[in-house]
């Protein structure tokens, strides 16, 4: 086996774990951009809760005066 043999060896095995790890990278990327869709409906509800919340605060005082 020559050098430019051995180069190549090694350099496909490189490739092959940069793809490896590019992959690993996406999977994580749409787990994570999943989470994001989730607390972004969370924060939705807990902004109209808020808004309820705020309602139910002026009532009290109306009532209190």
């Amino acid at each position: 086996m020559d050098i430019n043999t051995i180069m190549i060896i090694l350099l496909s095995f490189v490739i092959i774990c940069l793809l490896f790890v590019m992959y690993v990278m996406y999977v994580r990327i749409q787990q994570l951009l999943d989470e994001v869709e989730m607390l972004t409906g969370r924060m939705e509800i807990t902004g109209s809760e808020l808004k309820q919340l705020t309602q139910s605060i002026e009532e009290y005082k109306r009532m209190r005066v």
